[in-house]
């Protein structure tokens, strides 16, 4: 080592300053900031190299250690040595017997915990989600109305091996029904509650922020529903048990920034603890049933150091209301991101949910629900299914990720990335609780429209290509075959379903839980139990509550795939009615090495719309193109070559294409800035380059020849 040393020291490292003045050198002429710094949609500048001058600079979680305040590296001391996280797959199926098929296959594979979203929208409701997207989508929820709906769905399960996380409903919170049920299925099967690990997925506020509207149950009423199965659990030492699960992933797959994420996340959480001390909670079991579902996108340290800072702003708070350090770490149950998943060459999203999966594990995630890569499509078979268990599997038992603890940490960017978010999410954070609040802040539609300027910025990306989506806005596969993994949706077998739950329940008074949640909230929740007991149904229960709606503006899901999906719809549906897809003619002047570059270039311009493309032969000079332009018979020409060559060709081969061809579209790949008016004189109707709104510029080209 000493040798080493003495080697090394007679080499002089070079200095930050030395580094950037080299950089400058090589960008010839370029400006530094502008090539070399990247802004994200967190307003964070993003440096091209840090070091130990920036991690001197961290304010929030310099020196940290895992399981210590403020959690920056975790909540375990062991971090997944002690435990490592549960692989919580969803199970979207909506018959009870399916999901129960599929869940027993699953636990036998890596998963031993499971997501259930629960929905009884055919039993209750109509679907009052305001969001189309959404809309379009088949139900991927299980159907669980009573207590043999709920028998059936597990099974042949022992519940106390697993983790059950129940999902936020939406637009009905019917929890505090679906959780009373579940006590009374673990009463009815002499399951100790202080031996299930469950989480009840309480969260009705998201819910108004997401469908627009809270249906029939006040505000007051839940937060009453909340206090009350807090109590019951802590009567019953369900010590496993979370009652509140802030969906965090609602506004994650809204498009809002990491930065609003946390922000949001912990506002809800201290509109929560505020209430719940109201009705004499104690912020120590407050804090303990309150859980976070939190998304993890595509730019994989963004969403590293999200997580990580989540958990510091968390603990922070919860310090300040004088919880205990138990009290202060921030459970997370973490989601791949809806926002990147594509229908278009789905095969990518598993590379997609490898990425994102991996940086919420890095971030020290508690458990992990990794989407199928074709969940877009419709409902996921074995074989998808396996696929995103299996990354899940890849990376506790391949990658060797749980051998230390927090591998991240000590990271120059990723400290000081984590840093500058929790003094961002912080600010986002004082500002909500200065107006009022978050839900002063929904009902202002301030948030919408927070989160709707960032989502304008996501567009604007995504149309100028600076967001790539492969397989979507670039590098489309348009051989691609249809996806044969989609299981079929029986809809009569659905309704049969709901049929036969309606014809078997059995009249229960339900009106006296509501009344007796004004006074005894401990014995509104024994009483909902008693009635799951008897035979009621979660509608009847639901439909006893006091009738009030409450009205904010909705916050719409985000894709950022739908903008150039629809276009190859457009054009798909065109081929499907012609028998042909929209076609553009390439115009090549040079030889190949000339016009390639460009060609290329043009061709994945024009594909990511489902144009065919016929390419032309390489002329030598406008008249050989000239010769060649009766034989055109797509609506649109492409002209590629180089800049040196535009002007001996363009002049004169466009102005007798347009002769001939009055109607023709004429697209030139590159601006040559000193020929451009000159050849928009020439006919020039487009130019395409690297800078160019391609989304807008396919929109109005299929437009023009009659696609859309």
């Amino acid at each position: 080592m000493l040798e080493q040393k003495e080697f090394l020291s007679e080499f002089s490292l070079p200095t930050y300053e030395e580094w950037k003045e080299a950089a400058i050198v090589a960008l010839k002429g370029v400006p530094f900031e502008k090539k070399m710094i990247t802004s994200t949609y967190e307003d964070v500048d993003l440096q091209p190299i840090y070091n130990a001058s920036d991690r001197d600079k961290v304010r929030y979680v310099a020196d940290s250690l895992p399981g210590k305040f403020p959690f920056t590296r975790g909540i375990d001391i062991a971090g997944y040595k002690g435990q490592p996280w549960y692989v919580a797959q969803s199970i979207n199926y909506p018959l009870p017997s399916d999901f129960n098929k599929a869940l027993l296959e699953d636990l036998q594979c890596v998963q031993n915990a499971v997501s259930v979203q629960i929905c009884n929208c055919q039993t209750m409701f109509a679907d009052m989600c305001n969001d189309a997207e959404c809309k379009s989508e088949i139900c991927r929820s299980v159907h669980i109305s009573d207590m043999q709906d709920m028998e059936e769905a597990f099974k042949g399960i022992d519940i106390t091996a697993i983790a059950i996380h129940f999902l936020p409903t939406c637009p009905i919170t019917h929890t505090f029904e679906v959780a009373t049920l579940f006590i009374a299925y673990c009463k009815k099967h002499n399951i100790d509650l202080s031996k299930v690990k469950v989480n009840f997925g309480f969260d009705f506020l998201t819910s108004i922020a997401k469908a627009g509207e809270f249906e029939k149950t006040s505000p007051k009423i839940a937060l009453d529903e909340m206090a009350a199965l807090i109590e019951s659990l802590k009567k019953h030492n369900a010590v496993g048990t979370n009652v509140i699960s802030i969906d965090t992933a609602m506004y994650h797959n809204a498009g809002a920034s990491a930065t609003q994420e946390i922000a949001y996340a912990v506002a809800t959480g201290v509109y929560y603890i505020k209430e719940l001390l109201n009705r004499g909670l104690d912020i120590n079991d407050i804090a303990k049933n309150i859980h976070f579902n939190f998304a993890s996108g595509v730019k994989f340290f963004i969403e590293i150091a999200k997580l990580r800072a989540a958990r510091v702003v968390w603990a922070k708070i919860i310090k300040e209301f004088g919880g205990s350090e138990e009290a202060q770490k921030m459970t997370i149950h973490a989601f791949t991101s809806k926002v990147y998943n594509t229908k278009f060459d789905p095969y990518v999203n598993i590379l997609r949910a490898t990425t994102e999966g991996m940086s919420a594990i890095l971030a020290g995630a508690n458990s992990l629900n990794i989407s199928p890569f074709d969940a877009k499509l419709g409902l996921p078979s074995d074989f998808s299914r396996r696929v995103a268990r299996n990354i899940q599997a890849i990376l506790k038992d391949e990658s060797h990720i749980i051998d230390t603890i927090d591998p991240a940490g000590g990271s120059y960017y990723v400290e000081t990335l984590t840093d500058e978010f929790v003094v961002k999410a912080w600010e986002i954070f004082r500002n909500i609780e200065k107006e009022g609040g978050i839900v002063a802040e929904l009902e202002k539609g301030k948030i919408q429209d927070d989160i709707a300027n960032v989502v304008e910025k996501r567009k604007k990306n995504i149309a100028f290509r600076k967001d790539v989506l492969l397989g979507t806005n670039k590098y489309p596969n348009l051989i691609e075959k249809e996806v044969d993994t989609i299981l079929s949706y029986d809809a009569k077998a659905v309704q049969k379903h709901v049929e036969e739950g309606l014809n078997r329940k059995k009249t229960v008074d339900t009106k006296a839980i509501y009344e007796t949640l004004k006074t005894d909230k401990n014995a509104a929740a024994t009483l909902a139990v008693e009635a799951f007991m008897n035979g009621a149904n979660i509608a009847d229960v639901w439909a006893a509550k006091e009738q009030k709606n409450n009205n904010i503006k909705a916050i719409p899901c985000f894709r950022a795939a739908k903008l150039f999906e629809d276009l190859r719809d457009a054009a798909n549906e065109y081929k499907n009615k012609t028998g042909k897809a929209p076609s553009l003619f390439f115009a090549n002047f040079g030889t190949l090495k000339q016009y390639k570059a460009r060609a290329d270039f043009s061709t994945d311009f024009f594909a990511v719309a489902g144009f065919n493309i016929i390419q032309g032969e390489g002329y030598m000079n406008a008249e050989e193109g000239i010769k060649a332009i009766p034989n055109i018979t797509t609506p649109a020409v492409v002209i590629c070559s180089t800049d040196d060559i535009y002007p001996e060709v363009v002049p004169n081969y466009v102005a007798e294409l347009k002769k001939q061809k009055p109607n023709m579209k004429v697209i030139l790949a590159g601006l040559p800035k000193d020929f451009v008016e000159a050849f928009k004189e020439a006919g020039v109707d487009e130019f395409i380059h690297i800078k160019s709104n391609v989304y807008e510029t396919l929109y109005n080209l299929l437009k023009d020849i009659g696609v859309l």
